[in-house]
């Protein structure tokens, strides 16, 4: 007697428990698209990576990308524009544009990205914490709430008055946990923002601060309060083991201890050994001019310190070729571009309160730019090269001072050969807004 097999099952039948099994042998990409098959899955899903035992698999950052077809520029002409996301998976070479929930994240700007999270500021300098796999979001208080001491420029920038990128006016937040939301991280939940005023391009003034604001306690925290930093110009900030690190354009370090009931600053640590070195390569450099940008990463249980060198200016014909001569061809159009040349490592000795420059990342990759600054074993990273920093544009203002560059600045660079290289091909010497690492995360 031939045994009936049952061929119209539902695939809600599977049950909790096969379910789980299989979510557990899926990778990130496969996650998303199981949670879109029919609402049990989803379900599932979601009970699956929000639960304590859930250990998120280790995923190359992705770069997510500006909308296609310079979607932006069509809607300051009164287009339409386009809300998709396009996300640049590394490993896979390949660009994805259906994993996320994406319609609300043109409606502001991206001016961070923190363990999988994006931050956007809108019009009328509200913030918005946004996950683009999970759809879940947290709404910030206003800037404008709060004793901010740059409050005038807050007003300004609101009134659309002063700024025509939000991103002109905060430069970079960063999340205080990462685990944000998490029940256990209640109380650690918050983020840090530098903003300020900027002065006239790179070469003018340019003042800005540190502020934050924690989740937990509504009549205390909710709102934006300046930390007293001693610097004038901040370039990064970064947070771990419940503190905060930010180092300024001149390659001093501050760091607040959040782990009590108020932060307290531990450390302020003005050693510019490595901004010295930086200038010694300018001096020397061929190039036309350099300037430089900080960035803090914890790497292995230590502080980084990676100094950016960026060359002003490379002139570029139509067809991308280096073109030496500012003069040259008359008859041939010229596009004024600048480009990241070289980077310096340098780890924190505690005891001696002083920079060690570093010749090796070792089995490290960094990743920087608008992002959380973060450090990944290479065989976490599959598609990307070990000793090597990956680096998107951190020059956001250029894009709106200059009509035919910005947001175009990216690459990697290796310590071993001291050569930046291209891991995205595009012609596009102006993309607005710049792309940023993204460290996918479905909770």
């Amino acid at each position: 007697m031939g045994i009936k097999r049952k061929l119209d099952a539902a695939w809600s039948d599977l049950g909790t428990d096969i379910s789980e099994c299989i979510l557990r042998r899926l990778g990130f990409v496969d996650i998303l698209r199981f949670k879109r098959a029919c609402s049990w899955w989803f379900s599932v899903a979601e009970s699956y990576t929000s639960s304590s035992w859930y250990r998120p698999c280790f995923q190359t950052p992705w770069l997510l990308l500006p909308p296609p077809d310079h979607q932006e520029e069509k809607a300051d002409k009164g287009g339409e524009r386009s809300s998709s996301l396009c996300f640049f998976n590394l490993d896979e070479k390949k660009a994805y544009r259906d994993v996320c929930l994406c319609g609300e994240v043109y409606e502001g700007r991206c001016v961070g990205s923190s363990h999988g999270w994006l931050v956007l500021l809108d019009k009328t300098a509200n913030l918005i914490v946004f996950n683009p796999f999970s759809g879940a979001r947290i709404q910030l208080v206003s800037l404008k709430e709060g004793g901010l001491k740059l409050l005038d420029d807050v007003d300004a920038f609101a009134g659309g008055k002063k700024y025509k990128d939000c991103r002109a006016f905060v430069s970079k937040v960063v999340l205080m946990s990462d685990h944000i939301g998490k029940k256990k991280n209640k109380d650690k939940d918050g983020v840090v923002l530098i903003y300020g005023v900027e002065g006239e391009g790179r070469h003018g003034t340019k003042m800005n601060r540190l502020a934050f604001c924690m989740f937990k306690d509504k009549d205390k925290y909710g709102r934006f309060i300046d930390l007293n930093g001693s610097q004038e110009r901040y370039d990064d900030v970064i947070c771990y083991d419940d503190v905060i690190c930010a180092i300024s354009s001149y390659g001093f370090v501050e760091v607040w201890d959040f782990s009590g009931s108020s932060p307290t600053k531990v450390m302020d640590m003005r050693s510019s050994l490595h901004h010295m070195k930086a200038i010694e390569f300018a001096k020397s450099s061929r190039q036309v001019c350099s300037w430089f940008h900080f960035y803090l990463v914890e790497s292995c249980g230590e502080l980084l310190s990676v100094v950016r060198v960026i060359s002003d200016f490379v002139y570029v014909d139509v067809d991308g070729k280096s073109v030496r001569d500012r003069d040259g061809d008359n008859n041939k159009p010229k596009i004024r571009i600048y480009q990241t040349s070289m980077f310096y490592v340098f780890r924190l000795d505690l005891h001696q309160k002083e920079w060690v420059e570093m010749e090796s990342l070792g089995d490290q990759i960094v990743f920087l730019g608008g992002n959380q600054s973060i450090s990944l074993r290479a065989e976490d990273c599959p598609g990307c090269l070990n000793n090597s920093i990956y680096f998107t544009d951190s020059s956001w203002e250029e894009a709106d001072e200059n009509h035919s560059s910005g947001g175009h600045d990216m690459g990697y660079y290796n310590l071993g050969d001291r050569n930046v290289k291209p891991f995205y091909h595009s012609r596009c010497y102006k993309m607005k807004p710049a792309p940023i690492w993204v460290l996918p995360n479905p909770w």
